[in-house]
């Protein structure tokens, strides 16, 4: 029987990040050998509680050890939360009597040590999947930059490589959140795969999938209760009926990238201005470039690619997550 391969999971919980270690731990391909938290959809040390109270909802906090993140964004004044759509912990409706804080122990050793850690002890074989921003990585990669070469594969939600961002007419949320982080991340020499906007708004929950899991039985309870505020917030912000399966989409994407269709090329980060701060600016190495001359920053700075996903794949991605999360029951 071949072993499961070890994966981390560096969020910021979070409604999608929740409904995303769900997906994981039903998928049951993976081992998950920690979940780091990071600052984002809410401060990192609400996160860090949202992770732990995940951890015990899910029947994994004896197994899985959780990580505090960076406290706020690299070079940067925290963001403001995204507490209209999480709700104001992050987790819908919940509350400290329907989601406990975990009993294990805290622990002292903080995400980005946790990644390099992990990263000797699993060289070669240790996927990243990050559905936050991407503080953690970064810190790690500036501690050690062999960090880019140890894992195997990185894979992030993140980034809008040829549509319109979500928090700002150019820039996705995570990207935004810690620009500075994202381009020493996406200039590393990791090999990524960026699952951004371009993709994850093609895959939609409706009220006929949120049935279905309502159906499923007490397991699910936790996660249709969270979908449903996390609609709500969608209907309120003029998104429709639907919500779009960001988070866990990058899960899916780490074992099969048939959820998605991709591209190689380089991923820029905007971080100088305002205006665009955030802003993925996507090269494909396909691409024909005869109309300018290169200077050589931006030449050498192009040689650093991954894949990036430009829209939905072959496979349904909303049909599997919703026949995924029945099989690891979460209480609550």
């Amino acid at each position: 029987m071949t072993a499961r391969p070890p994966i981390v999971l560096d969020s910021d919980p979070g409604i999608d990040d929740a409904l995303a270690l769900q997906y994981l731990l039903g998928t049951g391909r993976w081992d998950l050998k920690a979940y780091t938290s990071v600052g984002g959809n809410l401060p990192a040390e609400q996160t860090y509680l949202n992770a732990r109270a995940l951890t015990r909802a899910f029947g994994i906090d004896t197994d899985v050890p959780v990580h505090r993140g960076a406290g706020r964004p690299l070079t940067r004044l925290p963001y403001t939360a995204a507490s209209a759509f999480h709700g104001p912990a992050g987790l819908g409706n919940e509350t400290n009597e329907t989601l406990p804080d975990s009993t294990a122990a805290h622990l002292p050793e903080s995400s980005a040590r946790a990644l390099l850690r992990l990263s000797r002890e699993y060289e070669g074989e240790l996927t990243v999947c990050a559905t936050g921003p991407l503080t953690n990585v970064a810190i790690a990669l500036l501690e050690d930059p062999g960090f880019a070469h140890r894992v195997r594969k990185f894979v992030f939600m993140g980034g809008a490589a040829q549509v319109p961002g979500n928090i700002t007419p150019v820039a996705e949320f995570n990207i935004w959140a810690d620009p500075d982080a994202a381009e020493v991340v996406l200039s590393s020499g990791i090999p990524f795969t960026m699952v951004d906007l371009d993709a994850s708004h093609h895959w939609l929950l409706g009220p006929a999938d949120l049935a279905t899991l309502d159906a499923a039985g007490p397991g699910t309870a936790l996660a249709t209760r969270l979908l449903r505020a996390y609609m709500d917030a969608y209907r309120r912000h003029g998104g429709g009926d639907a919500c779009p399966l960001h988070d866990p989409l990058a899960v899916g994407a780490c074992a099969d990238e048939s959820f998605l269709t991709v591209a190689e090329g380089a991923v820029i980060v905007e971080s100088a201005s305002e205006l665009t701060r955030g802003k993925t600016v996507f090269v494909p190495t396909a691409a024909q470039r005869g109309y300018y001359t290169d200077s050589p920053a931006l030449t050498a700075r192009m040689i650093l690619t991954g894949r990036v996903a430009l829209g939905p794949g072959t496979r349904d991605f909303t049909k599997d997550f919703v026949a995924t999360l029945p099989r690891w029951p979460g209480v609550g």
